[in-house]
């Protein structure tokens, strides 16, 4: 291996089973780094990512126009425009309000309500995996268990029907692959289509909230709209698809990879299988999983040198494009000691899984209670899983997710 860009080359191929010693080797070797594959300075170590995602002022997202020259073809698409248009991609101060409104709706008090709920959902669909189990099925873990909890507890939260959540299993994926660096004309056009869906079924709740609000996310939301007025304290229509859409995008698929990861970290070391016992021993283990193997290792969010950065003994100049790969952030000696080694029991392990700063993510409690819920419910329900076959991952970036995951049940 020659050069940092061989070593994305292989990060950014499919079917990495291990990318962590890649992530070490871009550490040694180029721990800043441009890389044409992703179009700006790649980022590696723990300290360097964190002062970019912590001061949006040095590293701001950039604007529509830059963000085209990025990738330039999956810029002529609405799905890509809508995705890093959202919250996740804006500047204060039109973030600050964002996210300010955006929290009024999203509160501890509404998170918090759900955790029996999520309990409850997590449970019934254990509970529906064991009875196949039993009559000697394989199982595929991800289509039966991982994606359907996650959508259901994110139509619970909206206010969708709990029975939508296959209409969201489809359509979201096919979204998500429009910021894909590889994705194909095919897939980018596909992505604006599953686009059009989604929007048609959300406004569909939308203008049913607008009549008869409830207790639910899109009330809340719809309640902040503008009374034709552009005022600070308002969303607008486009802010509300934008949030809606990155809400839906940034909740599910990751979840659903991060229940994947969970699981196949427990069935692999069941030695800590005591540990989800307790709920705080739960939260513990999925917060080691999502540092050890994060789900998501690349940030979503864009961002720019607003003026020449120094990271040590490497320059950033003036206006270039930075990308923070989380998966070798998290696995930096330099925060983590012993980084490679899983530890449920680790004390206060760093991690940029939920991002940092302004940008860290709304929904961090809401997606560890629903893991957590997924890994309680298996350990105490399902003692003899197991893997029916080797499972085999499909990409290491954007999300480190599974093209194959299949369990079984012994005893």
């Amino acid at each position: 291996m020659n050069t940092a860009d061989e070593v994305l080359d292989r990060l950014l191929a499919p079917g990495q089973d291990d990318p962590y010693p890649l992530y070490a080797e871009l550490r040694r070797r180029a721990p800043v780094h441009f890389s044409p594959q992703l179009g700006g300075y790649v980022l590696t170590r723990f300290e360097d990512c964190s002062h970019v995602m912590k001061n949006p002022a040095l590293f701001p997202a950039p604007d529509a126009a830059s963000v085209a020259s990025f990738l330039p073809e999956h810029s002529k698409y609405e799905a890509f425009r809508v995705l890093v248009g959202s919250i996740v991609n804006a500047n204060p101060p039109e973030h600050t309000r964002l996210r300010r409104l955006v929290s009024r709706a999203f509160t501890a008090r509404r998170v918090e309500s759900l955790k029996q709920g999520v309990m409850t959902i997590a449970t019934g669909h254990v509970d529906k995996v064991e009875a196949r189990a039993r009559d000697g099925a394989v199982i595929d873990f991800h289509a039966e268990l991982s994606v359907p909890v996650p959508l259901q507890v994110l139509a619970r939260l909206i206010g969708l029907p709990l029975e939508d959540d296959r209409l969201l299993a489809e359509l979201i994926p096919r979204i998500i692959n429009v910021v894909d660096p590889t994705s194909d004309t095919a897939t980018l056009q596909d992505a604006d289509k599953a686009l059009d869906s989604l929007l048609g079924r959300l406004w569909e709740l939308v203008e049913r909230r607008r009549r008869e609000p409830a207790d639910d996310l899109v009330s809340g939301l719809v309640a902040l709209e503008a009374d034709g007025s552009d005022g600070a304290d308002h969303l607008s229509e486009d802010d509300l698809k934008a949030v809606l859409v990155a809400l839906l995008t940034a909740g599910f698929e990751t979840s659903a990879t991060a229940i994947d990861i969970s699981v196949h970290t427990l069935l692999t070391r069941p030695e800590h299988r005591a540990s989800l016992r307790t709920y705080e021993g739960a939260l513990r283990f999925v917060d080691e999983v999502l540092r050890w193997d994060s789900p998501a290792p690349m940030s979503a969010g864009f961002r720019y040198a607003a003026q020449d950065a120094d990271f040590g003994e490497y320059r950033v100049p003036a206006g270039s494009p930075v990308r923070v790969l989380l998966g070798a952030a998290n696995r930096d000696a330099q925060a983590n000691a012993d980084p490679d080694r899983f530890d449920p029991d680790r004390q206060a392990p760093r991690t940029l899984v939920f991002g940092g700063g302004i940008h860290h993510c709304l929904g961090m409690n809401l997606a560890r209670m629903e893991i957590a819920a997924v890994l309680m419910a298996i350990a105490e329900r399902l003692p003899g899983l197991r893997f029916a076959e080797e499972p085999v991952r499909r990409r290491s970036v954007p999300l480190r997710d599974f093209a194959s995951f299949t369990v079984r049940l012994d005893g």
